[in-house]
């Protein structure tokens, strides 16, 4: 009895996902120095002190990345219920006054010394993984009713628990990212919608159920209503765009980050890197995240079995989303929300685990199918010279999916399970 379905030709790595992973993070690690030194110069006396840090988890989460990228994503499948275990225990050790440590009204990390923990991000890549192993597994019952009550189960279980903290655009991500790959584990259309429209309705209920949140709504609505308190940071932080033209001020001359925009290495950095690099430096990030979207939809495609594809699912969408909604938050597209740039902002958490889950990401790739090479060939000829025309083929064959309306399948789809 075979316990792993049999696996392709190993292939190289992705270089072009490395490359791009190993840009935005080097952008981060500059960005980081530019926008924190000042404020570290004047609290800590050592405008270095987030550049350390932030050298320091780059280092260890690049070694996170190599090893995770030499696993077998498979032997994951024995970890994936205890790590989600594990996550949901310290989504609720941060919300027990004693043990989390509260900043702002949000409780959302675990502190030992100078080191801190953000349960949240672990719980992210937690959850891709339970869901990529379950929902593999039922693909025969993916259309049924209980599959979409176990996934509604775990699910809301981990975007509750991060909703309490309160840190709701985290808990918005970990939701369309868990929605993300139950579409694309082959959930019926009306199913999907269903839980989507319910999960569309309860975030608006959350937006409206608190005080403040209420107030970002009617701020990003106006934010020049209330300049100088509540509509300050997005003001703030169009200048910080506004400010640095096509060419930037240059890197290290912006001056948002002079006590004007808070938040200025974290939530806020990518108004920082407008002010200092400018268009040219805003639109190569931005075609950096949409690079990454396309090899990640590509490792998906090719992914040797339903688990590899839906991890691929996970972590791209996971990425690229929470790269948009930092970008559109800054940009005035949607209401203000505390929420981190992937491999740019400054925490070790975030960045330790996002290139972790870079290196799954790598794994599944090369394990992937190589794309068969196809070479024309000359059509064939009839007797009296003419070409023959090629035979119609049968349009009802494995390699298309009617309920799909006969798009081709992804590769993993058309083989034979293990």
């Amino acid at each position: 009895m075979r316990l792993l379905p049999s696996l392709p030709r190993r292939t190289s790595y992705d270089l072009v996902l490395v490359v791009v992973v190993l840009a935005l993070t080097l952008v981060g690690i500059a960005m980081v120095y530019s926008a924190s030194g000042i404020k570290a110069l004047d609290a800590l006396d050592d405008p270095r002190y987030f550049l350390g840090w932030q050298s320091v988890w780059a280092a260890i989460g690049l070694v996170g990345m190599i090893a995770a990228s030499r696993i077998d994503y498979h032997r994951y499948r024995v970890l994936a219920l205890p790590l989600l275990v594990v996550a949901v225990v310290l989504l609720v050790a941060v919300l027990i006054p004693s043990i989390g440590t509260n900043v702002n009204g949000a409780s959302r990390w675990l502190r030992a010394g100078p080191v801190g923990l953000q349960p949240a991000e672990f719980a992210k890549l937690a959850l891709i993984l339970y869901l990529a192993f379950w929902l593999g597994a039922r693909r025969d019952r993916i259309a049924s009713s209980g599959t979409a009550i176990g996934f509604s189960v775990f699910t809301g279980l981990i975007v509750g628990l991060v909703f309490a903290e309160p840190d709701l655009g985290t808990a918005i991500v970990i939701g369309v990212v868990a929605l993300a790959m139950y579409f694309a584990a082959g959930a019926r259309l009306w199913m999907f919608a269903a839980l989507a429209g319910l999960s569309g309705v309860l975030a608006f209920a959350a937006a409206l159920a608190h005080p403040e949140r209420v107030e970002r709504l009617l701020t990003f609505i106006d934010p020049w209503k209330d300049p100088r308190d509540a509509g300050y940071q997005a003001i703030q932080a169009l200048y910080g765009l506004a400010l640095g033209g096509v060419s930037g001020e240059g890197l290290g001359a912006g001056r948002e980050k002079f006590g004007f925009l808070p938040f200025p290495y974290t939530d806020s950095i990518f108004a920082i890197l407008g002010d200092e690099l400018g268009m040219i430096g805003t639109l190569s990030v931005i075609m950096l995240f949409l690079v990454l979207a396309y090899r990640g939809v590509r490792l998906a495609l090719r992914a040797p079995d339903s688990t590899g594809a839906l991890i691929a699912t996970g972590v791209t969408t996971w990425l690229v989303f929470q790269a948009w909604v930092n970008m559109a938050v800054v940009a005035s597209l949607i209401p203000m929300t505390g929420i981190t740039l992937p491999f740019i902002s400054y925490g070790g958490s975030s960045l330790c685990v996002g290139l972790i889950a870079v290196g799954i990401l790598l794994n599944v790739g090369r394990q992937a199918a190589p794309a068969p090479a196809t070479v024309p060939r000359a059509p064939r000829r009839r007797r009296d010279g003419r070409a023959r025309q090629p035979a119609a083929r049968d349009r009802g064959g494995a390699a298309r999916d009617r309920s799909r309306g006969g798009f081709p399948l992804p590769r993993w789809a058309t083989r034979e399970r293990g």
